[in-house]
C-alpha cells in the first residue's frame, strides 16, 4: 500500500483556485522540437552521451495493398502520435488554452516521427544487414513501433525498403551501441515465449536497457497514449508498458519486458545518461493483463436473443462518493472539479496518477508506484527498515484481496473469483559447454499476484408454465471489465490483520459500468431482448470483415499469417475501457481463433486469440470504404483533380457488392443504423486539415505543398475518410478509411549522419 496519502481538500466548484490545485488528464497540444543536428561525444562505456532526451516513433498502418484493404492497422497512428504529445508536452493541465500545471517529469525531444511510406525497415536493421540503425534508432534514447509483429520480428509496410521485416539476426549486437536504452514495440508476439526468440532478442542488446514487447497477441489500440502518460506521471518504464496494457487491453492478453540487467526494470528517463552494462544473464517480466476466457452459452438455445443491458451513469453525487471510496481504499485523493453540476473531464487523476477514476461510470485503475512491478530490494520501504516481513502465498493472496474488497466497499454482487495468477520475474543466462554448445537455463520467481475476478450477469430466459430453466451465465469481457487486486508476495507483519492487508495490496482496477437492470427484472426473465445473427453469419462477417466489424481488432502479420480457424463460439458482453463512452453493454459474440503462422526457418506455429463481434448489425460501426478511379501505385500528376467516393454506408453490404458469398448467409444488412455522416480529411483529423463532407470529394493533388517526406525527400499524402453514425448515441459510431498518394515513386535515400 502507498503510505504517501495526500490530504483532501474537498469538492470545489471551479474557480481559478480549484483549476490551479487540481490535477487533471487532458491531452496536452504540442509541436515537435526540431533536431539540432549536433553529433554527441561519446560517453565512459563508448557510447554517445549527449545528454538529450530524444526519442523517434515509427508507425505503419498500411500494408500491402497499398490504400484501404489488407490487414491495416488503422489506431498505430494515433498509438504513435499519442506517445509523440504526452512526451513533448510542457504542460501536464491546460484549461480553455491556459496551463495551469506544468509536468513535473523531464520534456522530450521528437526527433524521428516517421509513419506509413516513411517509415523503413532499415532504420531499425543493422548495416551488416542492409541498414542504417546507427544513425537512426541508436543516436535517440527512446524508439518506438506501432505496427504488425510476431515471433519473427516488427513488420513495416508500404513503401518500406524490402525486407520488410527486422529480425533478431537482423539486430544481432546492434541495439544500443550508440545512444539507445530503451525500445518499446507495440505489435504482437515478438517477445513470444520459444526459447530461442527470447536468447535472439536478448543477443541484439548491446547498450539497449529495456525491450517492451507482448507475449500474445495484442489489441489495434492507442498504446502508446497510456504509455506516454504514465511515463510522464513518474512512472517507470516497466511500470508504464504494465499499466497501458491493463488499461487497454482485453482477456488474454500478456505483456512482457526484456531487461539488460534487473535494476533497470526501475528506469525512469533520469537513466538515459548512465552507463550500461552488457552481458549475461538477461532478465525478463511476464504481466498477465486478463484471465477468463468468456463461457459458453448456447446461443440456439437463447432463440437467439440476448437481453438488453443498458448503463446507467453515476449521479453527481455517487461520483463523489466513488471518488471518497477509492482515495480513503487506496490512500491518495482523487479529486474532481465540477462546473455547473456537471463533470468537467471523463477521467479524473490522482497528484501522480496512480489513481484513475472514470467520473461517468466509476471504473478505476490504481498503481502503487512505489511497490508494483518493482524489483527485490525495493519492495517495501518498512522492510528496508528492518520490518519483520510475513510470506504470501497464492491462498493468502486470495483471502487479502477478499478483505480488502470488503473493508473498503469495493465488493461487487456481479463479480465471481475467477483464480489468482502470478506476475513473473525470468533470469535467462547462457553458457558454453566444452562441446562448445550454447545452453539457455531460465530461472522464474513470483513478483506480485493478482486475485482476478470475472463480471458475470445472470439471465433466466422466460419459459412456458411448467417449463424448468437453468439461469444462464454471460461473461463480461473487455477491458472495462477486468476486476482484480494486486497483492505483494511478502508486506510488513502488523498488529492488525485490517492494516496487513491494507499493506498488502499494491494496485488495483475494476469498477463496472453499474446498470439500470434490476438483479429481480433478470431473475424474472422480464427484459428488453436484442436479436442476434446465426453464428454462420457471424463467421463470415470475421472471415471477410473483421477489422470493420470487431471490437478489437487483431493484428497478425499478413507476411507470415498461413491460415485462421474460428475454434469456439459464444455469445458475452463487451465493456470497453475507461474513458469509453457507451450507453449499454454491447452484446458480443465472442470468437476463440487458431492462428497458424509461419517462422524464418521455414516451419509453422500456432498463436490463439479473441475477437469480439456485436450480435447484431445495428450494434457494429458504420462501413467506411472509399472508392477512388487514381492508380494508388502511381505517382500523382501535380495539379490533377483526384475523385474520392465513400461507399454508401446506408446500404447494405450485399446492396453494395461486397458480399462474397451471397447465395450462403446473405449480409442483407446495414452496418450500423445507416443514419451517417461523411468527412474528408489531409494528412489528419482535425478542423484545420478538413477537406469537405458528403460522400464525394474532388480533390487538386498538391505535392510541392502538401507531401511530406523522409529526410527532405519526396513522401507520401493520406486522405482519411471518417464516417459517423448519427443515429445512434453509443460506441461504436465512427469509422475511418485511409489512401495513400504517392508524389513520386518511392525513393529510399542514403542515410544521412545527424
Amino acid at each position: 500500500m502507498n503510505g504517501n496519502t495526500l490530504r483532501r481538500a474537498g469538492w470545489l466548484p471551479l474557480t481559478l483556485a480549484a483549476m490551479l490545485a487540481l490535477l487533471l488528464l487532458l491531452a496536452p497540444s504540442v509541436a515537435l522540437a526540431q533536431d539540432d543536428g549536433d553529433v554527441a561525444p561519446a560517453a565512459a562505456d563508448g557510447r554517445i552521451n549527449d545528454n538529450v532526451l530524444e526519442f523517434g516513433v515509427w508507425w505503419v498502418e498500411d500494408y500491402p495493398p497499398a490504400g484501404a484493404g489488407g490487414s491495416d492497422l488503422p489506431a498505430t497512428r494515433p498509438d504513435a502520435l499519442g506517445l509523440r504529445d504526452y512526451l513533448t508536452s510542457n504542460c501536464k493541465t491546460r484549461i480553455l488554452g491556459i496551463c495551469f500545471v506544468n509536468w513535473s517529469t523531464p520534456q522530450w525531444t521528437a526527433r524521428f516521427v516517421y509513419g506509413n511510406t516513411n517509415a523503413w525497415s532499415t532504420d531499425w536493421r543493422r548495416s551488416a544487414n542492409g541498414g542504417s540503425e546507427n544513425s537512426y534508432i541508436d543516436t535517440i534514447d527512446l524508439a518506438y513501433f506501432a505496427g504488425h509483429g510476431s515471433s519473427s520480428g516488427i513488420i513495416f509496410g508500404v513503401g518500406s525498403p524490402t525486407p520488410v521485416t527486422v529480425s533478431k539476426n537482423d539486430a544481432l549486437g546492434a541495439w544500443g551501441d550508440r545512444d539507445l536504452d530503451w525500445i518499446g514495440l507495440a505489435a504482437c508476439n515478438v517477445l513470444d515465449d520459444p526459447v530461442s526468440n527470447l536468447q535472439g532478442w536478448g543477443e541484439a542488446m548491446n547498450g539497449v536497457r529495456l525491450i517492451m514487447g507482448f507475449k500474445t497477441v495484442m489489441n489495434d489500440v492507442a498504446h502508446g497514449v497510456e504509455f506516454g502518460k504514465a511515463i510522464r506521471d513518474g512512472y517507470t518504464f516497466t511500470q508504464a508498458w504494465f499499466r497501458a496494457a491493463d488499461a487497454l487491453q482485453s482477456q488474454n492478453r500478456v505483456a512482457r519486458v526484456l531487461a539488460e540487467q534487473q535494476a533497470y526494470f526501475d528506469d525512469r528517463p533520469g537513466q538515459h545518461t548512465a552507463n550500461t552494462v552488457v552481458d549475461w544473464p538477461k532478465y525478463y517480466r511476464t504481466h498477465t493483463v486478463g484471465s477468463e476466457p468468456a463461457r459458453f452459452v448456447d446461443a440456439a438455445a437463447l432463440n437467439y436473443e440476448m437481453p438488453v443491458l443498458k448503463v446507467q451513469p453515476l449521479s453527481l453525487d455517487e461520483s463523489l462518493r466513488q471518488a471518497d471510496t477509492l482515495g480513503a481504499a487506496f490512500g491518495v485523493t482523487l479529486s474532481i472539479p465540477i462546473s455547473d453540476n456537471q463533470a468537467l473531464i471523463e477521467v479524473a487523476s490522482s497528484l501522480g496518477g496512480e489513481l484513475e477514476m472514470d467520473v461517468e461510470n466509476g471504473l478505476f485503475l490504481y498503481t502503487d508506484t512505489a511497490n508494483l512491478w518493482k524489483t527485490e530490494g525495493e519492495l517495501s520501504v518498512m522492510a528496508a527498515a528492518g520490518a519483520a516481513m510475513q510470506a504470501i502465498d497464492n491462498d493468502a493472496a486470495k483471502r487479502i484481496a477478499d478483505a480488502f474488497l470488503q473493508q473498503h466497499g469495493l465488493t461487487r454482487e456481479d463479480a465471481q473469483f475467477y483464480e489468482v495468477a502470478a506476475d513473473t520475474e525470468t533470469t535467462m543466462n547462457q553458457s558454453v559447454t566444452a562441446s562448445g554448445e550454447t545452453v539457455v537455463t531460465f530461472d522464474e520467481r513470483i513478483t506480485n499476484y493478482q486475485v482476478i475476478y470475472s463480471r458475470i450477469f445472470m439471465y433466466s430466459p422466460s419459459v412456458s408454465a411448467g417449463a424448468v430453466t437453468q439461469p444462464v451465465e454471460f461473461s463480461v469481457m473487455g477491458p472495462g471489465s477486468k476486476f482484480k487486486i494486486y497483492v505483494a508476495t511478502e508486506a510488513p507483519v502488523t498488529p492488525s490483520f485490517a492494516d496487513f492487508v491494507n499493506q498488502a495490496v499494491i494496485g488495483g482496477m475494476g469498477g463496472y459500468r453499474q446498470l439500470q437492470t434490476t438483479p429481480q427484472a433478470a431473475a424474472a426473465g422480464q427484459l428488453e431482448m436484442v436479436s442476434m445473427l446465426p453464428e454462420t453469419t457471424i463467421a463470415k462477417l470475421f472471415e471477410h470483415f473483421e477489422k470493420y466489424v470487431a471490437l478489437d481488432q487483431i493484428p497478425l502479420s499478413p507476411e507470415h499469417l498461413i491460415s485462421r480457424e474460428i475454434v469456439s463460439t459464444t455469445p458475452a458482453y463487451w465493456e470497453g475501457p475507461i474513458g469509453f463512452g457507451q450507453t449499454e453493454l454491447i452484446p458480443v459474440y465472442a470468437l476463440e481463433v487458431k492462428n497458424t503462422l509461419s517462422d524464418t526457418v521455414g516451419g509453422t506455429y500456432v498463436v490463439s486469440s479473441t475477437t469480439y463481434i456485436p450480435v447484431e448489425p445495428s450494434l457494429m460501426a458504420p462501413l467506411a470504404r472509399i472508392s477512388t478511379t487514381a492508380d494508388l501505385n502511381a505517382p500523382v500528376t501535380p495539379g490533377a483533380t483526384i475523385i474520392f467516393e465513400a461507399l454508401d454506408a446506408s446500404k447494405t453490404l450485399l446492396e453494395l457488392g461486397l458480399d462474397p458469398d451471397p447465395d450462403n448467409d446473405p449480409l442483407n444488412f446495414v452496418l450500423g443504423s445507416g443514419e451517417v455522416t461523411y468527412a474528408w480529411y489531409l494528412n489528419e483529423v482535425s478542423d484545420e486539415t478538413r477537406l469537405g463532407t458528403g460522400r464525394t470529394l474532388n480533390y487538386i493533388a498538391d505535392p510541392a505543398k502538401d507531401f511530406q517526406g523522409k529526410d527532405g525527400g519526396f513522401g507520401s499524402q493520406r486522405i482519411i475518410l471518417v464516417v459517423e453514425d448519427t443515429g445512434k448515441g453509443s460506441e461504436p459510431k465512427i469509422s475511418q478509411a485511409v489512401v495513400t498518394l504517392q508524389s513520386v515513386p518511392p525513393l529510399f535515400l542514403p542515410a544521412v549522419q545527424r
